[in-house]
């Protein structure tokens, strides 16, 4: 009963040796007969050598796990923070009710490798790998987790590497290679897959996969090289059309809306296609610090040699924010910011969009007579957009800020080409979109001024905040926008929003040249922490919630934050999800409480189950 419940909790999840060997009862041919012994041999050679060649050499897909001790580890540490570490005593416990894995070695890697079979369809043709101490012991615990009792495992007369699942659905290989045992899943034997259980040369898991296995405790990797071109190339092309056809305007949608449509969509084709014919490799991978208490979450992405997708994610970083002495304060709610070098590839991705966006403004704000002028606001305020986007930079902050009153702020920047046209082409587009017969919301141009910088104020057509607006922001919410020469400056809330923003840009005009220079984060980054929004709220509020009393429990200042990065490897590009402590924490409470509800109902239909037999003593108790 405990392993069901566990299972449930994430305990045999992490444990995924345990998955793969109880999917190991398969399916297979049956053996031909009436033929001369030396013509089947001719045959089962042939089909050996054509099942070689339909399968591909190397695999798509990796799932590795680092070993069964790094994830018993993993999980005697997140229910350590839970402060329940009983319930991984009883994770380990259940591990004899599968023999406790006796034969497998519980210090090196396992996990799944996933072929493909090629054809007009491509199948996969999934294996496992298990690191074998005992070939013996290792077959005896194979035999406790079958289901069922008619299942045999016998020795191949011809082969020591072989042995025969044999059972009432069919047979299945087992292969031993390297202090490794190799199987097929269930469902996935046909004679061309066994074939290559039985012949193919895998290597050493532990040897070509140690890059992985010293990184991650779990780790995912698609290998591209693994596909080849002609297979590439028809997938593309399915999916190609597949996109052409969903990208055709649907009936009742704007021409606008159709445009901005079928421009992302087919962005996101090209960037499929760039992918698929630039990248190498994708590994997503995680694992758990436990001196920093800590996880760490990457994704990776390996380009191909001397690609374009190489030369451009080397040339990420780029020089320091002017935004850095902002974006360098710390435990703020959630705060994102990039400055970093963009190839030519994305420039024209940005420019088609700037393009989009500033013809739709023209449409909306401008007569025919002015749209023909190049002198026009709208046109000059794009321009040092435009302009920062060509040279190939990108350099944007905002900032989510706890105010002294506790409610939020939203602030932000965008750093452009220097224009002394700038304020004044911000100031002529406000009040052409406060005269439109249709607007309905209210502006008031010049309403506040911070550090010398006149902010237009768009306030929403309602006046009345609803319960978030109040709770998080303090009331309804305006748009503050405003312009030097060279940034565009932006605040959403209520006017603590401008305390904010300028708080923010004094902090930048007053730090020194030198502070200004350093760049303190990472080419693009986003931090969040939880505790301040738990600020928002009372502490009966907090608990008389359920989650948001176990959210208080698990987070305190220094634990609560998610820094997600991204930044150049020697090889790609990685971006990485840090989590504090509190995290790992709040993992561990979850699936206690979750184990704790199953024991209750377990409990509670065993006292249903013995009450109804006091009534009725005659009921049979099985």
């Amino acid at each position: 009963m405990f392993k069901k419940t566990l299972l449930h909790c994430g305990r045999l999840l992490s444990l995924l040796v345990l998955i793969c060997l109880c999917s190991s009862t398969l399916l297979a041919q049956e053996p031909e007969s009436g033929k001369p012994e030396a013509e089947k041999k001719d045959e089962e050679q042939e089909k050996k050598t054509a099942g070689l060649e339909t399968i591909l050499p190397k695999p798509l897909l990796i799932i590795n796990i680092a070993s069964i001790e790094r994830i018993l580890s993993d999980i005697d540490f997140i229910f350590e923070l839970a402060a329940r570490p009983e319930i991984a005593e009883i994770a380990s416990a259940s591990l004899a009710n599968v023999n406790d894995l006796e034969g497998i070695d519980r210090n090196k890697n396992l996990g799944v490798e996933l072929y493909l079979k090629t054809g007009l369809l491509p199948q996969p043709v999934p294996t496992m790998y298990l690191p074998v101490k005992s070939v013996r012991t290792f077959l005896d615990t194979l035999e406790v987790m079958i289901p069922g009792d008619e299942e045999t495992i016998t020795k191949a007369q011809d082969r020591d590497d072989l042995y025969i699942l044999d059972g009432r659905r069919g047979n299945s290989v087992i292969r031993f290679q390297d202090d490794y045992v190799h199987m097929l899943f269930q469902g996935v034997e046909n004679e061309t897959s066994l074939d290559m259980i039985s012949s193919r040369d895998f290597g050493d898991p532990a040897q070509k996969l140690q890059n992985l296995s010293a990184d991650y405790d779990l780790a995912f990797k698609i290998d591209l090289n693994a596909i080849p071109e002609l297979m590439r190339t028809t997938f593309l092309g399915f999916f190609r059309t597949a996109i052409e056809t969903q990208l055709q305007q649907r009936d009742g949608e704007s021409q606008a809306a159709y445009e901005l449509r079928r421009m992302s969509g087919k962005q996101n084709l090209e960037n499929i296609e760039y992918f698929l014919s630039e990248g190498q490799e994708m590994v997503f991978g995680g694992r758990i610090e436990k001196e920093a208490k800590r996880g760490v979450v990457d994704m990776l992405i390996k380009a191909r040699p001397n690609s374009d997708l190489a030369r451009a994610v080397k040339n990420i970083p780029g020089k320091a924010s002017y935004f850095s002495v902002i974006t360098a304060r710390e435990n703020l709610p959630l705060a994102v910011s990039a400055s970093m070098n963009i190839a030519r590839r994305d420039r024209l991705i940005y420019q088609k969009y700037l393009n989009y966006f500033e013809k739709l403004l023209s449409e909306k704000l401008l007569t025919e007579e002015e749209r023909l002028q190049n002198t026009s606001s709208i046109q000059q305020f794009f321009a040092p957009v435009k302009s920062m986007v060509d040279k190939g930079h990108i350099d944007v902050f905002t900032q989510l800020v706890s105010t002294p009153t506790k409610k939020f702020a939203l602030i932000g920047g965008i750093k452009v080409a220097p224009s002394s046209n700038l304020p004044a082409a911000l100031l002529d587009i406000i009040n052409r979109i406060d005269q439109l017969p249709d607007n309905k919301m209210r502006i008031f141009t010049n309403a506040e001024t911070v550090q010398g910088i006149a902010l237009h104020q768009v306030q929403p057509e309602s006046e009345t905040a609803d319960d978030k607006q109040q709770r998080f922001l303090g009331g309804v919410p305006s748009l503050y926008i405003g312009a030097d020469n060279e940034v565009i400056w932006f605040a959403m809330g209520t006017e603590i929003a401008v305390a904010a923003l300028n708080e923010a840009m004094e902090t930048l005009n007053t730090a020194t040249p030198e502070a200004r220079k350093e760049q303190r984060t990472a080419p693009v980054q986003m931090e969040f922490h939880i505790r301040p929004w738990l600020n928002l709220f009372s502490e009966a509020e907090i608990q008389e919630s359920g989650i948001m009393s176990i959210l208080d429990n698990a987070f305190q200042k220094e634990n609560d934050l998610v820094l997600v990065t991204t930044q150049p490897t020697e090889t790609g590009v990685r971006t990485r999800m840090q989590f504090d402590e509190g995290y790992l924490k709040l993992l561990g409470i979850a699936i206690s409480k979750r184990f704790d509800r199953n024991q209750e109902r377990q409990l509670e239909q065993k006292n249903k189950k013995a009450r109804e037999l006091e009534k009725n003593p005659g009921i049979d108790n099985n």
